[in-house]
């Protein structure tokens, strides 16, 4: 069987410390019938010209140099002059071990699966490993020689849960998976959002816990530190999987309910000011009774929510002063 072109799509933006080890890792790959289509997002620094250096030097890999427009534009721009059966996707700041792509090539063809994911290990800025992964807990979905296929209601949930990563770049994916569907320009937590939509493409998925993806932690990246651009922007994406939820798939209402609890409480926790938050606090007060009820929900969580839709002001100041002391800790273990 000949092996099918794949291509593998990486964003690049403001990357020029790690982009080479990041291509490197992708020229080593075992599965050698790939195309690497770098897209340079404006870049003010050195990256673009990285790119055409690197370019000259492997015949598979492609170069766009675009306008700035983020992350979801570069990735939306990469699908539009992809060729390959197959697309994945990688961050310009992280790295993959060599039989990424291979693994994930077998696990999709092994049945009709549109979707194939492997396990994340975390990295530091160095690229030395963490003690923190990224893997399925296997409590739901059939298992496969060692692997898991879920069907659609089973992605869903997982989905919402937290259980299956959402993240784009762990994944290979059929072309036809990205016919009708791309992700959403102008804004962070752009890969939850695009499930919305992609769950209607996938029949079922199978998922590896083999850690093959490398993600670079980065203190001041997009996920290091405070962000509430992406907190707000999840607290939004999270409204939209509730309505579709509601629409379409109301058996997982409750799961759908707790995705949204919890992104109302990373906003809240990091805002740290219910002056500021006058829509979040209502929506505490509105829905504490399923925020009680809900079955995936700590006690911790309900314990604070309690607190906040009965004083505001004393719940969000408790809890932003913890969220700022584990960050803080979090910092110094990964500048070790």
């Amino acid at each position: 069987m000949v092996d099918k072109l794949i291509s593998i799509i990486v964003p690049v933006y403001n990357v020029e410390d790690y982009l080479e080890d990041c291509v490197h890792s992708l020229e080593l790959q075992t599965y050698k019938n790939i195309e690497i289509i770098l897209v340079d997002d404006g870049s003010p620094d050195r990256s673009g010209k990285i790119c055409d250096k690197l370019a000259l030097k492997d015949a598979r890999i492609k170069v766009i140099h675009k306008k700035n427009g983020g992350l979801s534009d570069a990735r939306n721009e990469g699908l539009e002059h992809s060729n390959g059966e197959y697309i994945a996707f990688v961050d310009s700041d992280d790295i993959v071990e060599p039989n990424f792509i291979k693994v994930l090539y077998s696990l999709i063809t092994q049945g009709n699966y549109q979707v194939a994911q492997v396990g994340t290990q975390f990295v530091n800025e160095s690229g030395d490993p963490l003690n923190q992964k990224i893997v399925f807990d296997g409590d739901m979905g059939k298992k496969l020689n060692g692997n898991y296929v879920l069907n659609r209601d089973e992605l869903i949930r997982g989905l919402l849960l937290r259980k299956v990563h959402c993240a784009a770049w762990c994944n290979l994916y059929k072309r036809d998976f990205f016919n009708e569907i791309r992700f959403t320009k102008g804004i962070l937590n752009e890969d939850i959002l695009m499930w919305v939509d992609g769950v209607e493409k996938v029949d079922s998925l199978i998922i590896s816990n083999e850690c093959l993806y490398d993600y670079r932690q980065r203190y001041g990246g997009i996920t290091g530190g405070i962000n509430l651009k992406l907190d707000s922007d999840a607290y939004n994406n999270s409204k939209i999987w509730l309505k579709r939820i509601e629409e379409k798939y109301p058996k997982s209402i409750e799961e759908a309910n707790y995705n949204y609890f919890m992104c109302l409480w990373q906003i809240i926790k990091s805002t740290g000011d219910a002056r500021q938050l006058p829509e979040e606090v209502s929506a505490v007060k509105n829905n504490i009774g399923s925020i009680v009820d809900n079955k995936y929900l700590s006690k911790g969580h309900k314990m604070f929510f309690r607190l906040i839709s009965v004083s505001p002001h004393l719940g969000i100041h408790i809890l932003h002063k913890i969220w700022l002391k584990k960050l803080k800790s979090m910092s110094s273990v990964m500048s070790r």
